[in-house]
């Protein structure tokens, strides 16, 4: 089981910064493969998970995520 911590970002002077959230930024996504890695194309898809908030679903600007995995599950 994995959960995932949305990290937003806007553009300030051609450079992505840390943004202030409009919501919740962590959401379950289940199981994720092993080999998907943070702050990638592929976690990037994340962001359109089920679970995700809406806000999150609809965001324009730069982000990333982070894949938190529950350990106790292996």
């Amino acid at each position: 089981m994995a959960k995932v911590i949305f990290h937003p970002q806007a553009w300030i002077n051609d450079y992505a910064a840390e943004t202030d959230a409009e919501g919740d930024t962590t959401f379950d996504v289940g199981d994720v493969a092993d080999d998907l890695v943070d702050d990638s194309y592929e976690s990037d898809r994340l962001s359109d998970h089920e679970n995700a908030p809406r806000w999150i679903r609809d965001w324009g600007g730069p982000f990333w995520i982070e894949i938190v995995r529950d350990e106790t599950d292996e």
